[in-house]
């Protein structure tokens, strides 16, 4: 197009218009103008010539009006002869003028967008669905695993390593799962702890409470009898007191009496002197010793009555036990003056009556008493003696009376205390039972409690060992434990750490570092199938003990193939028995408790001619000695 420009050959500028007009349906027509403004060539679609003159030919632009774009672009040389120099350029050569319709072009836009607006939609569309897809299939199983979660399956599998949002859910499930996991088996255990101590708490204080009842009952006993006691001891502190009275009065009554004997002596001396007054010395004689006579029956009464006293008492001493014996020997006394004291007055009356008999002879015989005067008084004297006895007894059973009054004052005292005691333990008791009734009540809401968080704590499936089999292979002279463990399956690290806890001693090896290096005698646990082959091809005559998970996940890689100790246990020993053919023997360790499937399992030992014993999971003490 320079070149027809710069020779104005209008053939050859037409030619090149008609080129790009047919390479482009969207131009409605081309024009060519020289330099100087006069047009060199045309061609159009069905536009005139006029369509140009919408044009500034003095600039380059570009505007649209009545549905057509008009482009002017200034054609110059293709060389710079100013060689980069100020003032010196390309030389224009013309204008070329361009009209496109822009109904025309809007259309072929639209399509266009249409059709890459509809491919990227279907691209978009399939990516977004397989994107759909994918992600509704990793929701479905974080749900599904959530639901599990949620029902209390804290065994639930998520199996997700993506990234980005939807990764990072799936760990934060599987950490809830595993936190959770954690803290429902601290809670199972606490609450199986809490249980076990509770019940041994309610026991405890049920046997407290039923000896504490015990007690109480027989502290009421003691203060019945007690009471009892006391008040025989009040009666025993009046008859004392009774007996003390008595005791007084006879004093003073074998004071009278010795008044009258000395009477009578000096009567019988003055005999001689007054023979004249004998008559009516005698009469009076004969009533006082009348008098003297009625005395001597009060003593002698006074003498019985002390000696049923004495009798009583020594009867009230025996029933007192160790505390009564001072007043058994006390009450012996007494019975004992008693008795002289009714020998005396027997003896005494006697002699009264001798005095009556001679006061009637000599009343008759005068002479004959004055013979017997000096007999007289001799007898008189005697008597005189045997009152002052009598005397000296009654005053000594008297100071005895005193003294028991004062000793049975001071025993009820005593048992006043005792009873004040007592009253004190039995009330103390009764306070214990009431006491130890709450720490029993206690007791019992606690057992409750923790039997309601061990139902709640059951209600969460945990994913540990229901059951682990030990077949234990004949055993030889032992030296040293190894464990021999693969530490990538969750089951069989969890019987390793609890043998572990049970050996603290023993030597544990990686199924990934080879065979263990044993001795002869040593004792190779190995758990797991990996584990076992690996010990059964290494040499030596060491003994080799098979442990193999019961019941494994589904996911997991386990010695006897998945089969569940809980769902067959048949099953489970028959491969356990396949992996360990020379076996006798099978330890089975379960959780704490008694699972049902362990009556099972002994039907199923026998059948394979295997001895099988139970244990819980944690008591795995002395299998190193077996």
């Amino acid at each position: 197009l320079r070149l027809a420009l710069s020779l104005h050959d209008a053939e050859a500028a037409r030619g090149v218009l008609g080129q790009v007009l047919a390479s482009n349906s969207d131009i409605a027509y081309l024009g060519a103008v020289d330099g100087d403004g006069r047009l060199v060539a045309f061609i159009s679609r069905g536009a005139t010539e006029r369509e140009l003159s919408n044009h500034d030919l003095q600039q380059e632009s570009s505007r649209s009006d009545d549905g057509t774009s008009r482009f002017t672009r200034r054609v110059s040389s293709g060389q710079d002869n100013g060689m980069g120099l100020p003032g010196e350029k390309a030389a224009a050569l013309g204008t070329l003028l361009m009209g496109i319709r822009t109904d025309q072009v809007s259309a072929a836009v639209a399509r266009q967008t249409f059709a890459m607006v509809a491919s990227s939609g279907v691209v978009l569309v399939a990516t977004f669905a397989a994107f759909f897809v994918i992600l509704s299939r990793r929701l479905r199983r974080m749900v599904r695993f959530a639901e599990e979660l949620a029902a209390g399956d804290l065994a639930a599998v998520l199996a997700d390593d993506g990234e980005g949002e939807v990764g990072r859910l799936a760990r934060a499930l599987l950490e809830l799962r595993d936190n959770t996991r954690a803290v429902v088996a601290e809670m199972r255990d606490a609450a199986v702890a809490l249980e076990t101590a509770s019940e041994e708490v309610f026991d405890g204080a049920t046997r407290q409470l039923e000896h504490s009842r015990a007690q109480a009952a027989s502290a009421a006993d003691t203060e019945r009898t007690v009471d009892a006691l006391r008040e025989r001891f009040a009666r025993a502190q009046s008859n004392a007191q009774a007996v003390l009275d008595v005791a007084a009065s006879s004093a003073t009554s074998s004071r009278e009496g010795e008044e009258s004997i000395a009477q009578a002596v000096r009567a019988v001396s003055d005999l001689g002197e007054q023979i004249d007054a004998n008559t009516r010395t005698l009469q009076d004689l004969v009533e006082r010793t009348r008098h003297v006579g009625r005395i001597i029956d009060a003593v002698r009464d006074l003498s019985a009555e002390s000696k049923m006293l004495a009798l009583n008492a020594a009867i009230v001493s025996s029933k007192s036990g160790t505390a009564g014996t001072g007043f058994t020997v006390i009450a012996h006394e007494v019975r004992a003056l008693a008795d002289r004291s009714q020998h005396s007055t027997a003896q005494v009356q006697e002699i009264l009556a001798e005095i009556v008999r001679g006061i009637e002879r000599a009343t008759s015989v005068v002479e004959e008493g004055r013979r017997r005067a000096e007999s007289g008084r001799a007898v008189a004297g005697h008597a005189g003696e045997a009152i002052r006895r009598l005397a000296d007894a009654i005053t000594r059973s008297s100071r005895a009376a005193t003294e028991i009054a004062s000793g049975t004052r001071e025993q009820a005292d005593g048992v006043n205390r005792i009873s004040g005691a007592v009253q004190r333990i039995a009330r103390s008791a009764e306070e214990g039972a009431a006491g130890i009734g709450r720490l029993e009540g206690a007791s019992r809401s606690i057992r409750e409690h923790s039997a309601r968080m061990r139902a709640l704590v059951e209600r969460y499936r945990i994913a540990v060992l229901g059951a682990v089999a030990l077949a234990l292979l004949p055993a030889t002279a032992r030296a040293d434990l190894i464990l021999l463990t693969q530490r990538d399956v969750p089951q069989y690290a969890q019987v390793a750490s609890a043998f572990q806890r049970a050996h603290p001693n023993v030597r544990t090896m990686e199924v990934e570092s080879g065979a263990p290096a044993a001795r002869d005698g040593d004792v190779v646990v190995a758990i797991g199938s990996k584990a076992f082959d690996l010990a059964r091809t290494a040499p030596g005559t060491f003994t080799v003990v098979l442990a193999a998970v019961l019941n494994p996940e589904v996911s997991g890689h386990h010695a006897i193939g998945g089969v569940p100790m809980e769902a067959r246990p048949a099953d489970a020993l028959a491969a356990l028995k396949a992996l360990a053919p020379s076996a006798r023997r099978v330890l089975v360790l379960h959780p704490p408790g008694t699972p049902p499937v362990l009556a099972e399992a002994q039907a199923a030992a026998a059948r394979h001619g295997l001895t099988l014993e139970a244990r819980a999971m944690a008591d795995l003490t002395g299998l190193d000695r077996r």
